[in-house]
């Protein structure tokens, strides 16, 4: 006891004597743990732990600091066939596998970029006869799907509206679909690359026109038709969109075109990705600005399942477009990048299930829309004006439904709904309807919607046990499934028939390693997926 004492006694001796000091040694010391956190927070990819990947193109010589933003890779040149192979039969793959081996060491998606494509393609290539041709694209094919093993996409043909390849007839010319060059290179791909491999074209200017975009689509459901493509790349460089800043031209496409083309697309059942964003604007208060405009329309469709920026590194872009950069040469941030990491990190927005553009609605309607990935509560709005400049209802809640008190009769009301964190709101989810004569009888206040609805797991995150919560408007064969950040099944949960109705299911994953998953619910008619975290 007297020891304890002394000890004690030192200690208070000491703080009294060398106050300044142990308030300097705890200041600091706070001070490194807070820098500590900062950059474990801003070490992470932005997009970690996301339904949807935020990659970039990068050379094999700059790619500084790349897995602290991005976890999807592509290649700016090096994966070109002329890169590859500018003389017959001598191939230097030194570049692009240093750009593989990058990514794959450290889980980045990596996609290789491209091979079918009418430019940076071969000069010998357009002096062979056909047959030789043929040989020559089949084996440039096989050579890369067999030597990069882990790829997770590929962009199969590039272009096709816009830069045809010399040796077209050598793949089937036009042919009988007026696209067999095209399929025939999706074909092959299928032959050479791994079964998990998603094979993907990639095109640009398709969305601000309509009749592009059904153009696209067309040849798409060609492809889709004969089970050869896993997704659709659109370019979404800054001159699709609006003016082009290295021409004099001014000129800027209709958001609501550019919107409804894209869900022309997500509606074909293929993944879209925005395979080569970029602003190209000098000025970093106009291009955050066009930032915000552009780059949501992209994230917030749940359609699109990746997006790849064209470049990002200041001496590292498209040469053509200089001001597209989002890291300065100093190491510095644009203000672009600064709101995006924010951006990514604030939840997506909810999607309103009911009422939707309805009459005869009742008079105390229970409005409900689904749950958003990473959100803590959802804002609720209800008006009789569009623009929300009064509101009757203005509330925050936790659930994903909420019951309205009687409103007046015959009226027109519009709702809306955003999801929120603690790094900000989403954009806002609307809908309306006009209410009838009736109340809701209070026994039928917790109807479920004719939809399907997918829930999130509960608890989450979990250790191992979770259960997952989804309705089925008609009985239906239902197949749940657990994914890995890559999108690779790695649990089969059910796949078996099932009522209309709610569903609990229970998910036991102590055989898995702690971790980021998803769980996707699908049948013949929908499907959905939600993210999962495991901790053990």
């Amino acid at each position: 006891m007297i020891l304890r004492f002394n000890w004690f006694s030192k200690l208070i001796n000491f703080y009294f004597s060398n106050r300044i000091k142990f308030i300097l040694f705890l200041l600091t010391s706070l001070f490194i743990l807070e820098t500590i956190s900062l950059n474990l927070l801003l070490g992470q990819p932005l997009a970690q732990g996301k339904d949807k990947f935020l990659g970039a193109a990068t050379s094999y010589f700059i790619f500084r600091e790349f897995d602290k933003y991005w976890n999807q890779l592509t290649p700016g040149n090096e994966g070109k066939w002329g890169s590859v192979t500018s003389v017959r039969g001598v191939y230097n793959w030194s570049s692009l596998d240093f750009l593989y081996n990058f990514a794959i060491k450290r889980g980045i998606a990596f996609k290789h970029h491209t091979l079918v494509w009418g430019s940076q393609q071969p000069n010998w290539i357009s002096s062979l006869d056909t047959a030789s041709q043929r040989l020559e694209v089949e084996n440039w094919i096989r050579m890369v799907c067999e030597r990069y093993p882990k790829l997770s996409m590929i962009d199969v043909v590039n272009e096709p509206f816009h830069s045809v390849p010399s040796y077209k007839n050598a793949l089937g010319g036009d042919g009988v679909t007026g696209w067999d060059w095209v399929i025939t290179a999706f074909q092959l791909a299928r032959k050479y690359a791994p079964s998990d491999v998603k094979l993907l074209i990639n095109e640009y200017n398709v969305l601000h026109s309509n009749s592009v975009t059904t153009n696209y689509i067309n040849l798409v459901n060609l492809l889709k038709e004969r089970g050869l493509i896993d997704g659709i790349g659109i370019q979404g460089h800054y001159f699709e969109f609006r003016s082009d800043y290295s021409s004099p031209s001014q000129y800027v496409y209709d958001i609501n075109t550019i919107k409804n083309n894209l869900n022309r697309l997500t509606a074909l059942g293929l993944p879209v990705y925005i395979t080569e964003f970029d602003i190209d604007e000098p000025i970093d208060s106009i291009q955050l600005a066009q930032y915000k405009i552009y780059f949501p329309i992209f994230w917030n469709n749940p359609g699109v399942k990746g997006i790849t920026f064209w470049g990002y590194y200041e001496s590292d872009v498209w040469s053509s477009h200089p001001n597209t950069f989002l890291i300065k040469a100093d190491g510095t941030e644009r203000p672009a990048l600064v709101w995006l990491r924010n951006y990514i990190s604030s939840p997506l927005p909810p999607n309103v299930l009911s009422p939707i553009a309805q009459s005869n609605v009742q008079r105390n309607p229970l409005l409900i829309w689904t749950s958003s990935s990473e959100a803590t509560s959802y804002r609720v709005q209800l008006s009789t004006s569009s623009n929300f400049n009064t509101t009757i209802i203005d509330t925050v809640i936790v659930d994903t439904t909420l019951q309205l008190k009687i409103l007046n009769a015959n009226t027109l009301y519009y709702w809306r709904v955003c999801s929120i964190n603690n790094y900000g709101s989403s954009d806002y989810s609307s809908g309306y309807f006009i209410t009838g004569e009736s109340i809701l009888s209070i026994n039928n206040v917790s109807k479920l919607p004719e939809k399907f609805i997918l829930y999130q797991n509960y608890p989450n995150p979990f250790n191992p046990f979770t259960t997952i919560k989804f309705y089925l408007p008609i009985n239906s064969k239902v197949k749940i499934t657990l994914l890995n950040l890559l999108g690779q099944e790695v649990k089969l949960i059910s796949d078996s028939y099932y009522n209309e109705g709610e569903h609990l299911i229970s998910i036991d994953a102590s055989e898995l390693a702690s971790g980021v998953y998803y769980y996707k619910v699908e049948t013949n008619k929908f499907f959905e997926i939600k993210k999962m975290v495991l901790i053990k």
